[in-house]
């Protein structure tokens, strides 16, 4: 039986603790962490440890580290020289030994849903290839779209386009703690796993440049354990990865800000040495999607990349292209927001179309709202409650077919925000002339102004009911603002000042 120190204490640490004491293999013999306050303190029973009593306690254990910030803890033990012999490991590469009839076992023992941990994770041969690198691979972190599930969009649109131009490109979606697995989306291949099985990929074939999105420690240390270090890469600058946790601040409660800051201002000086360390690499361009993105990331590190460009997000107005909009048809409404974080604001959704309830206008308009994540019963939970006949409420995501067709029905588009890097869903709406109504924050005023949409200040609901009475109120100046809206996203984000861009970044030979 192996002894396991557990290497994190919150609530990774719980779930890591409930699935190993499962395990008959293993024997959890103490948890051990950065916060000096718990040193010496018990949790499950064991004895909360210091990284430098690892080795001497337990000179033989495992580390299995709990925390999403694993890169960076497993650098420090190592360079600390804290690791005992069983070195350090993963929670999902202690279960890929499993059988499908264990694993099941184990899932029915731990009796929830695991927050963090795949208890179906098995270990799948990665295959290589003998190709001549002339392909490109684009990364996501978080992941590739698949059906049902539309993350990374604008990553795919990006490579379709690619594609379009003559390049052969694949995909790669990072999902932590995943099986490896191969799958086709609208013809292009696309790998999936975590980044272990990143790294076996990589080593096992040859590509000419890697096309990075959403960077991590995660992805810079898959790429160097496979030897593709000094390989040319671009990396898009989409938003929190390059940003500090406070510019998220709306996703944390004060109490949990309150716990949590030691942790929160520890793990955001890692990423800043993180992306310092990076910024300084020739071979490595980064594209920032917006100007305000570019700015506010070099307040965060102190410093830009060397080889750095703003280049926005592409959008395919010829695709979304439609009629013109009528005046009757400011009377639709549509939303379509993932509800996976508080950024989306789905929240002032819900309370503008309950304000407006009280307003004469109201019988007159229908709201089409679309999307899902774990914030949907949070955010709609009131609204849902008010089972108002014209607003129509759809759980589910949508492809950017069902997406063009919505467009075309309806003239407003509802997009409130806390921080977007780019609003790519509102661009597509603009580009089938709609009349976008959002908020003021991050880079909004860089893509579009009272012009061509209604702009609310930050978290005002009252203010976001009173801008869709007033383009109700007023015909004219729907028609204006989608007119307007389209024209300017056709100007800002059209196919030279981006695909045709990022084509001579990748085709450029640094």
């Amino acid at each position: 039986m192996e002894k396991i120190i557990i290497f994190g204490t919150a609530k990774r640490g719980d779930e890591v603790f409930a699935i190993l004491s499962q395990l008959p293999d293993y024997e959890i013999a103490a948890f051990s962490c950065n916060d000096q306050t718990l040193w010496g303190t018990e949790k499950e029973g064991r004895t909360i440890i210091p990284p430098g009593d690892m080795r001497g306690l337990y000179p033989d254990a495992i580390v299995v580290i709990a925390s999403g910030s694993h890169v960076e803890i497993e650098r420090q033990l190592v360079e600390s020289r804290f690791v005992p012999g069983g070195g350090c490991r993963l929670p999902h590469q202690l279960i890929a030994p499993l059988s499908r009839a264990q694993r099941a076992a184990l899932a029915a023992a731990v009796k929830r849903k695991t927050s963090f941990y795949n208890l179906d994770y098995r270990e799948v041969a990665v295959p290589s290839d003998s190709g001549n690198g002339e392909k490109y691979l684009v990364i996501c972190g978080g992941g590739y779209p698949t059906a049902g599930n539309p993350r990374c969009m604008f990553a795919h649109e990006r490579v379709l386009q690619y594609r379009r131009a003559g390049l052969q490109v694949e995909a790669f979606g990072l999902v932590a703690g995943a099986s490896f697995e191969e799958y086709a989306y609208e013809g292009v291949r696309v790998f999936q796993g975590g980044e272990l099985e990143l790294e076996k990929f990589l080593q096992g074939r040859n590509y000419r440049k890697l096309l990075i999105h959403f960077i991590s420690p995660e992805i810079m240390q898959a790429i160097d354990r496979a030897g593709k270090g000094d390989m040319p890469m671009i990396v898009w600058c989409h938003g929190f990865e390059v940003l500090p946790w406070y510019r998220c601040w709306f996703n944390y409660t004060q109490s949990e800000i309150q716990k949590n800051i030691a942790a929160l201002d520890r793990s955001d000086t890692e990423k800043r040495r993180f992306l310092k360390n990076i910024f300084e690499k020739e071979h490595i361009q980064f594209i920032f999607v917006s100007a305000w993105q570019m700015d506010r990331s070099k307040k965060f590190v102190g410093t830009l990349p060397k080889n750095n460009h703003v280049i926005h997000n592409f959008i395919n107005h010829d695709f979304f292209a439609s009629p013109s909009k009528e005046p009757q048809d400011r009377f639709h409404i549509l939303s379509i927001k993932g509800h996976g974080t508080r950024m989306y604001a789905n929240d002032l959704t819900a309370k503008a179309i309950i304000e407006l309830s009280k307003r004469e206008c109201f019988p007159h308009l229908t709201f089409e709202l679309y999307g899902d994540g774990i914030l949907f019963e949070e955010n709609f939970k009131e609204l849902l409650e008010h089972n108002f006949s014209n607003v129509h409420i759809h759980r589910c995501y949508l492809d950017h077919e069902v997406m063009r067709k919505l467009f075309r029905e309806n003239g407003i588009f509802l997009s409130p925000t806390r921080m977007d890097s780019h609003q790519v869903t509102t661009s597509e709406a603009m580009s089938a002339g709609m009349a976008v109504v959002t908020s003021s924050a991050g880079p909004i005023r860089e893509f579009l102004d009272e012009s061509c949409g209604s702009i609310f200040e930050y978290d005002n609901y009252w203010m976001m009911a009173e801008d869709i009475e007033h383009l109700y109120n007023h015909p004219d100046e729907f028609l204006r603002k989608a007119k307007n809206a389209r024209e300017r996203i056709v100007r800002q984000c059209g196919y030279d000042d981006t695909i045709g861009q990022e084509l001579r970044l990748i085709l450029d030979q640094v």
